[in-house]
């Protein structure tokens, strides 16, 4: 597929709120897969794991959906920020009135330089016309020696294992794709993601000012189909 562009960030919203319409995180994130709901719980915990938010941190969690995340931080005061206006009120609900939520573009967070002591950011910035300008943001506003938790999905690794389980029949099993399932493209990068990422290519979106200090693969290290990165302000 040709690479999208846009115009203006009207465009851009639109092209969001479309997506976002189609693809239902409530059923994503409690997908009828025993196996993808594995995956995503590694990936999960792993954020957590890195991210160590203590009780006195502020935590911003930039796309924070529907709020399936944020919810669930283990400490710190929660901020939230997505361009969806669709997915901010699922989140008022689920987060109730102790979170601080706000409609912003990941590229122009609505906070001062230097305010937060943990940032994450996770299967967002390939959906994202400018994903290194998001992480440049995202390190405005973490304060020096805070730590950003970051990640991806592995898409050549990814679209590898689905074309094979299609080959062999199993993607409709184990995935439970189909009428029953959770419906999704051969290829989300021929639909909802704008990015594709590999191992150096994400490492490489990382400016100096944050220091990577850890890399995993999710579920396992020899299956990445996930990458999260722990880096540090410097």
């Amino acid at each position: 597929m040709a690479a999208r562009t846009f115009r203006s960030r009207t465009e851009v919203q639109a092209w969001n709120d479309e997506m976002v319409a189609k693809y239902d995180l409530d059923r994503f994130h409690n997908h009828p897969s025993v196996l993808v709901r594995w995956i995503e719980g590694e990936r999960v915990r792993r954020i957590w794991a890195l991210l160590a938010p203590r009780a006195s941190d502020r935590v911003l969690e930039v796309g924070c959906g529907a709020g399936h995340l944020l919810a669930r931080v283990p400490a710190g005061r929660q901020f939230g920020v997505d361009l969806a206006h669709v997915l901010l009120q699922r989140a008022r609900r689920r987060m109730g009135s102790g979170t601080a939520l706000a409609q912003a573009d990941a590229i122009d967070l609505p906070f001062p330089s230097d305010t937060f002591e943990r940032v994450y950011c996770s299967e967002v910035l390939e959906h994202l016309p400018d994903p290194a300008a998001a992480i440049e943001e995202i390190r405005r506003v973490l304060r020096k020696g805070g730590v950003a938790v970051l990640s991806v999905p592995n898409e050549s690794l990814i679209n590898a294992s689905k074309a094979l389980l299609r080959r062999t029949g199993l993607l409709r099993i184990l995935l439970r794709t189909g009428r029953a399932g959770y419906d999704m493209p051969d290829r989300m990068d021929d639909e909802w993601h704008l990015h594709t990422f590999d191992r150096v290519s994400f490492l490489a979106l990382i400016p100096r000012t944050l220091r990577v200090t850890h890399v995993y693969g999710v579920p396992l290290r020899w299956l990445p189909l996930r990458y999260v990165v722990r880096c540090e302000a410097v």
